[in-house]
């Protein structure tokens, strides 16, 4: 799905003051190489997606778990509102052009972004002290996110995934994400 200045941007629209295990947990779903056990992290395995969402969304009790979610959150819309689009245009060899395509958009928006090489630089130091694994993410796993490859290249943005597109979609998207957040908490109290 998108890469991590996608996320990222979204997570900062949504709760810009936020302590770094917000950042940390909404880059972690992606943090697993594995690619069955990264789809479960994703709760793509569920029959139902939008429910297992919410049930995750009432047991997101910390920082940590709220950027999870937040993560899976972004990836459902971006699959919706752009990808699915990608993938039936582009066809056979359809994942193997959107990675270009979405490391072009990560290392323009890194490059790009006023924020972004001090959050990594938190994220990279991070505390890991009490952070507790689950079972699809490790220690290590969180640890392997850094902005070295990022650092490493300074790509042209991409004309696919404009970054008016990604502006557009990060403000929007951070939009949608607090009402149905602030819905699902209000209905806890009902």
């Amino acid at each position: 799905m998108p890469g991590p200045m996608l996320h990222l941007s979204v997570a900062k629209m949504v709760n810009p003051n936020a302590g770094i295990d917000y950042y940390v947990g909404n880059l972690a779903p992606d943090a697993n190489m594995n690619r069955e056990q990264k789809d479960r992290v994703h709760l793509y395995s569920v029959p139902n997606r939008e429910n297992a969402l919410r049930e995750f969304a009432f047991k997101a009790n910390n920082e940590y778990l709220e950027g999870i979610l937040l993560h899976l959150y972004v990836d459902g819309k971006w699959w919706e509102n752009h990808l699915s689009q990608f993938a039936e245009q582009e066809g056979e060899g359809w994942y193997a052009k959107y990675n270009k395509e979405n490391w072009k958009m990560n290392s323009y928006a890194f490059h790009n972004t006023e924020w972004a090489y001090d959050l990594f630089m938190q994220i990279e130091n991070w505390d890991y002290n009490g952070f507790e694994e689950t079972e699809f993410i490790t220690r290590e796993n969180v640890k392997w996110l850094s902005c070295e490859l990022l650092l490493a290249n300074r790509l042209a943005a991409t004309t696919v995934f404009t970054p008016a597109l990604i502006e557009a979609f990060a403000h929007n998207t951070a939009n949608d994400f607090v009402k149905w957040y602030s819905c699902l908490k209000q209905s806890l109290f009902v």
